[in-house]
């Protein structure tokens, strides 16, 4: 496995084979791969044939700093250098996505990766996953393209035709850099999301926050396009989501988690605002509960489609609207298997990941390897 060693990600699947009783995965930390990139090669080498796992890079602050050095340096070390971040706060994330995918792409080729590099570096840059996926044959929420800046942005719509829509950043995850927008014939604005605009010494920045903001004031609407548009965003028209069936209110989308293709772990994620993001607060709701046979042979329709993008990637994470039995995908994720006591017919997904390793070896062979580098 290669990852951020005390990553809860990392420790998931550790735990899994070991309730399995497993040998636990050999781990390489992307940050030592940085500097000796060889060990990747050496891992697998002595694994021969064992599932290798490329877990995400998250959860690990000085790996995140290494990437953004060794994406500006791709990028020609042009200009001042990156400066370093605080605590939550979004900024290079093209040279993040620079440096990461840059990783990737020297890892060696020849390896049963559960996921492999390249479509990972593809599920990484949103933007291109999401044409992918059109070329796929895969209905996503209409794409007005990149946007280069607020000025840009208003062109987008008025050529459009459209007046509401989400701007994603094009290299962010977990709901971050994404700004549902909104503006009526009067000219009023609206933004929404959980970046947080913060001025000092002059400069302005944006933090993640985990309490979802409302933007109406035009200039501050202005300088969070501007500085997500600085990393990499671009536009998608805003699809709605279905209401909740039950008492309590609110929209949902559905988190999807696919193996070879195959629905598993599914949940619906209910927010009484435009973003569903669970860590944001929201809360779940239980497809069983809610969709009749119908409905759930339209969601695993709608997840084989997806799936069927990224036909040698074995696990991935799709959020999905499904209404009316159309279905639209919001986007698919290498690393969406975060999803902690979500199970189907009784497995969580590091479980499932655990069980496509060989049973243990029995007491006569204890020389035997470990079933995932």
């Amino acid at each position: 496995m290669f990852g951020p060693r005390a990553s809860r990600r990392v420790q998931g699947l550790q735990q899994a084979l070991r309730e399995r009783g497993l040998a636990a995965a050999e781990v390489v930390d992307y940050q030592a791969l940085l500097s000796e990139p060889e060990r990747a090669a050496e891992a697998i080498a002595g694994h021969r044939g064992a599932l290798v796992k490329l877990e995400s890079p998250g959860e690990a602050p000085a790996l995140h700093a290494a990437l953004i050095e060794r994406g500006w340096q791709r990028h020609g070390a042009t200009g001042p250098a990156p400066h370093a971040l605080e605590h939550g706060e979004l900024a290079h994330q093209h040279y993040w996505y620079a440096g990461f995918a840059d990783l990737l792409r020297a890892l060696p080729a020849d390896a049963a990766y559960l996921n492999p590099p390249d479509d990972i570096a593809c599920m990484s840059d949103k933007l291109v996953c999401q044409q992918r996926c059109i070329g796929a044959g895969v209905e996503v929420p209409p794409l007005l393209g990149p946007v280069e800046g607020y000025e840009h942005l208003r062109e987008r719509l008025h050529d459009a035709g459209c007046d509401q829509v989400f701007v994603k950043a094009r290299y962010g995850s977990s709901g971050a850099g994404v700004l549902a927008y909104r503006r009526n014939r009067a000219g009023r604005e609206l933004a929404y999301g959980s970046a947080e605009l913060a001025d000092s010494g002059g400069r302005v920045r944006i933090f993640n926050s985990l309490r979802p903001r409302r933007y109406t004031d035009g200039r501050d609407i202005a300088r969070l396009v501007d500085l997500l548009a600085l990393q990499g965003a671009y536009a998608e028209r805003w699809i709605a989501k279905p209401r909740a069936p039950d008492a309590h209110g609110g929209h949902y989308d559905l988190r999807v988690v696919a193996l070879d293709g195959q629905a598993r772990q599914r949940v619906a994620r209910i927010s009484r605002g435009p973003l569903t993001n669970l860590h944001l607060g929201n809360r779940r709701g239980a497809t069983e509960a809610w969709f009749d046979c119908v409905a759930m042979q339209a969601l695993e329709a709608a997840t084989a489609r997806a799936a069927g993008a990224f036909p040698r990637s074995r696990m991935i994470g799709f959020d999905l609207i499904l209404r009316e039995r159309r279905s639209w995908l919001l986007e698919a994720n290498a690393f969406g298997d975060l999803l902690p006591n979500l199970l189907w017919r009784g497995r969580d997904t590091y479980q499932d990941q655990a069980a496509l390793a060989p049973s243990p070896p029995a007491r006569s062979a204890p020389d035997r390897l470990p079933a995932h580098a």
